[in-house]
């Protein structure tokens, strides 16, 4: 390991690291145009070595607190350089025709001798690797960028701690994860919920399994990823869609690339959410492999290949929703006219989870000449979920007290338990007699893929730079569950809501004859695909003012197919009961809920019915179909001047999209019992007909934004623009489900709708004050129109006109501000530790159109506190994140919200360096058994899920060459 570290500490010394390196083949001659304003040596280097296509190096302590000179016009590099730094004190120690490095006169005399290099590198660390690298060059990233936003850098393969870059997400400023499974799934921006996050991978948009556009990362491997960039501001030049923000995934590029050529990852991962599940194991693995080498000195290649087994077991018990309208009831014996309200029922579940996800990642770079280059990326994900659930259903036509209709029996569980205890008029707990104890063992499988793939090519002919981009990418899910059920009737039932749920029965389910009871069976199937290409072109100019016009086109086809299908299975004539050597009775670990029973789902299926009931998800026809084809231009152009004499740089442009979309689907009518107005019941016969719909609509979006740079690493940045996010494109179905007589309602999608729209402000304030350090506080405010939520509405259908429930946009626009505050740093009183923590508050006045929520994804408060160190081979991180409570989407139907309580989640990852080729690690998530608690209708006392995942173990060898 010492041969290692002298080398690495040699090769820094004669870099004088490198915090500046603009890696690209350099123009031994030729002119370059140049136009850098004066400003601090950490602003102007980087910019003339990416407009010099040289690579120079420096470190921060030597171009901290030195201003440069303006460069603008055509020259020779060389030239250009001694311009820029003359009179400086910066000095040329050494240039080979590709790269330069840059010193200090002081300390290019100081490094002449042995003992000055060594004191040298007693006062600054030569060598930064692990957690605090890629915290410096996120910031490196972050503070190069005139617009808002946020960096996850990972640029040696495999850096990245999480099992997915939803972890890494969380963590950011103003970003929030919801939980599924155990594991972070899909992300709100400053407030706004995943409908609103435009997902991106090499600044490409990409197809989705799910229903709508929401992405869920998890299904992206942290292994394949080199960075992140989160935009929160816009500009001109960016895909429109993304109102919360855009989120870009970036995979390696082979010839950029400087690291270990072969990096192979493999340890077991253990979950114990699972553990007093009779024969269930949580033992899985992980495991990774990655090679990036030059084919060629012009052709690079980069291969990634991962798998990971996930076995996650986890308890939960859920809420059924209440009975709180007009048709409630009465429940106690004193108040025989008062109603109260009451919960329809109740369930426990243990899902046990066997997930395995492969993934592969093919990067080319094909760089035939200095102003020519030809990139080919793919990635492709394969994610399956072969989950066993066993449920008990309590409650069922019981505790709902639909028109009263059960006032006798919570009179009657009066004597037997106690009153109901009712808070705020809902019932929260109570006995009942003659109970229904209803046990179900459910298989659910999920079979679900992404392929995203691109070429680009890029091609320079003097101040003109043109791109050419081609993207192609598919998403599937194939999902089916499949139940079989049996029942007994106990002589009692209880609940208790009030804090972690209650329910007992009063004869045990071990004990009792289970009778045999219909299966059931639902499939779906979603498919999204998407082709888009994009031309750029790009003058660097040498006026006084702008630097730099750009300007490009972009046209997009998408086409999202959903299907769906259910159907029941009746119990064999010559079956009554299930055999009790068939099940096995467990208790839960963390809740007091009856004993849980269990079997193998095939034999149980078989044995009650005769055979496996379900129909294969890709067999089904399409119910909807939705189609989008967009086309958008651009115009933006960049600057750099200075205001009242402080350098600023920027850019201002605008985009124009024009979305044309087509929805083609069903309508059903009938099919069911309908009462009509008179009170009369008939039967109506179903009645399916063709529906489609759609929408075409042209927006302009104009953007600016601005860097004040006051030196000393001190920036203060300013953005506006206007900024769209196309609605769910499961909302846009045309399907309907119509009732045949009056009074007509009805309810399904709404081709018409149109798109979020927002007028945004962004101000932010960031202090470098060291390579490694930040203090930043922004602040945002945004005008939000068309906001996308399920109410009533109107249509004539037939004739006749019809009360819809459908998605609709709300006719009333509100606004959503936030500050953000972010302090990173080491500590230079205790060697080799930092914290990373970030702070943000937003609030609003937009709400859901059902029971006054909250809007999707509004989490007051996130914060985020990591405490890590970083040296002598060892990296570790303790990290902490809370969020206060949201509004989430529940599933895949937009109109199912819920209310996530508060949640603060503790992880711990270390690893350690044995040399410069094995690295060892442990990875702890979920250390608090932190559960996951929501709620129904925007009332606490309601339950919605209480779910409690366990923890997660991951150790790992990682071999590196």
């Amino acid at each position: 390991m010492s041969d290692f570290y002298n080398a690495r500490l040699r090769a820094a010394l004669l870099g004088s690291v490198a915090v500046v390196a603009m890696a690209a083949p350099a123009m031994a001659q030729g002119e370059k145009t140049f136009n850098i304003p004066a400003q601090d040596a950490v602003s102007s280097v980087p910019s003339f070595a990416q407009q010099s296509d040289l690579q120079v190096l420096a470190t921060a302590a030597d171009l901290k607190g030195v201003r440069t000179n303006a460069v603008q016009g055509t020259m020779a590099p060389d030239s250009a350089l001694e311009a820029l730094i003359r009179g400086t004190g910066l000095s040329i120690k050494s240039r080979d025709g590709s790269s330069v490095v840059l010193v200090r006169a002081a300390t290019a005399d100081a490094a002449a001798t042995p003992a000055a290099a060594e004191a040298k590198t007693d006062t600054q660390d030569v060598v930064v690797v692990g957690v605090r690298k890629s915290l410096r060059e996120a910031l490196d990233v972050k503070r190069r960028q005139t617009g808002i936003m946020e960096a996850v850098s990972a640029k040696d393969i495999g850096v990245l701690p999480d099992v997915t870059i939803a972890e890494t997400l969380n963590r950011l400023p103003g970003l929030n994860a919801s939980r599924d499974r155990g594991n972070d799934s899909q992300a709100s921006i400053r407030g706004l919920g995943a409908r609103m996050v435009l997902g991106t991978v090499n600044g490409r948009e990409v197809a989705s399994s799910e229903p709508d556009r929401n992405i869920r990362w998890e299904i992206y491997p942290s292994e394949v990823i080199a960075g992140a960039a989160v935009y929160k501001s816009s500009e001109a030049k960016l895909i429109s869609g993304g109102i919360s923000g855009t989120v870009d995934l970036q995979t390696i590029r082979p010839l950029d690339y400087h690291g270990p050529s072969l990096v192979v990852r493999a340890g077991p991962v253990y979950y114990d959410g699972g553990s007093r599940f009779p024969g269930y194991d949580g033992m899985g693995y992980r495991g990774a492999l990655s090679y990036v080498t030059k084919l060629t000195p012009n052709l690079g290649l980069v291969l990634g290949l991962t798998s990971q087994q996930q076995k996650n077991g986890f308890e939960s018990v859920q809420g059924w929703g209440y009975n709180f309208g007009a048709d409630n009831g009465a429940v106690l014996a004193s108040q025989p006219t008062t109603k109260y309200n009451t919960p329809w029922g109740a369930q426990s579940e243990a899902k046990k989870l066997t997930e395995t996800r492969t993934g592969a990642s093919l990067g080319l770079q094909y760089k035939p000449a200095d102003n020519f280059e030809l990139a080919y990326d793919l990635l492709y994900s394969d994610v399956k979920i072969d989950e066993n659930q066993d449920q008990a259903w309590y409650g069922s036509n019981k505790w709902g007290n639909w028109d009263g209709g059960n006032y006798a029996d919570y009179v009657a569980g009066a004597a037997i338990g106690g009153q109901p205890v009712i808070q705020n008029g809902d019932v929260v707990a109570a006995t009942l007699p003659y109970g229904q104890d209803q046990s179900i063992v459910a298989k659910y499988t999920e079979d679900k893929t992404l392929l995203v793939t691109g070429l680009n090519a890029k091609w320079k002919t003097g101040a003109w730079t043109v791109t050419a981009d081609a993207a192609y990418s598919k998403a599937e899910r194939n999902n089916l569950w499949r139940a079989a059920e049996f029942i007994y009737y106990p002589s009692w039932e209880s609940f208790d809501f009030r804090g972690k749920p209650v329910i007992k029965v009063s004869q045990d389910p071990a004990t009792q004859t289970q009778g045999a009871y219909g299966g059931q069976w639902t499939t779906g199937r979603v498919a999204d695909t998407l082709s888009s290409g994009q031309l750029d072109f790009k003058r660097t100019l040498a006026d006084e003012g702008f630097t730099s016009v750009m300007f490009g086109v972009r046209y997009s086809d998408r086409t999202k197919v959903l299907a769906d299908g259910s159907g029941t299975a009746s119990v064999l004539g010559t079956v009554s009961s299930v055999p009790s050597s068939m099940l096995t009775a467990y208790n839960f670990k963390n809740f007091d809920v009856p004993t849980i029973l269990t079997g193998d789902f095939d034999k149980l299926s078989n044995y009650l019915y005769g055979t496996d009931m379900y129909q294969d998800a890709k067999s089904l026809p399409a119910n909807n179909t939705v189609k989008e084809k967009v086309a958008e231009a651009y115009l933006e152009g960049t600057y750099a001047t200075t205001f009242s004499g402080v350098p600023v740089d920027g850019n201002v442009g605008f985009r124009i999209v024009n979305a044309n979309t087509r929805s083609d689907g069903t309508s059903s009518m009938g099919g069911a019992w309908y009462q009509d107005l008179s009170g009369n019941w008939a039967y109506y016969p179903l009645v399916v007909t063709h529906a489609s719909g759609g929408r075409n609509y042209t927006t302009f979006l104009p953007s600016a934004t601005a860097r004040f740079d006051y030196g000393d690493g001190r920036y203060l940045k300013l953005s506006a623009a206007k900024v769209i996010s196309r609605p769910p494109l499961n909302d846009l179905t045309a399907t309907l489900t119509l009732s045949p007589i009056a009074p007509y309602s009805g309810g399904g999608g709404n081709p018409s709708l149109k798109p979020f729209e927002a007028t945004q402000f962004d101000a932010s304030y960031e202090y470098y004050f060291s390579k490694d350090s930040l203090i930043a506080a922004s602040g945002y405010y945004k005008l939000v129109d068309n906001y996308v939520g399920y109410a009533q509405r109107t249509q004539t259908i037939n004739g006749n006109s019809y009360t819809l429930t459908s998605p609709v946009n709300s006719t009333k626009g509100g606004y959503i501000r936030g500050a953000e505050f972010t302090f990173q740093t080491p500590f230079s009183f205790l060697p080799g530790f930092g914290i990373y923590s970030n702070l943000s508050l937003v609030e609003s006045d937009l709400k859901e159109m059902v029971y006054n929520l909250p809007m999707v994804g509004l989490a007051k408060t996130t914060a985020t506190f990591d405490l890590w160190y970083s040296g002598h081979g060892v990296d570790a991180r303790l990290g902490t994140k809370y969020h206060s409570t949201y509004t989430a989407i529940y599933g895949w139907d937009d109109s199912a919200l819920i209310r996530v309580q508060p949640e603060t989640t503790l992880d711990f990852s270390a690893s350690y360096t044995v040399n410069s080729h094995i690295q060892l690690r442990l990875q702890a998530n979920n250390l608090l058994d932190t559960p996951l608690k929501t709620y129904q209708n925007n009332v606490e006392d309601r339950l919605g899920r209480y779910d409690y995942y366990g923890h997660r173990v991951l150790a790992d060898i990682t071999f590196k060459y």
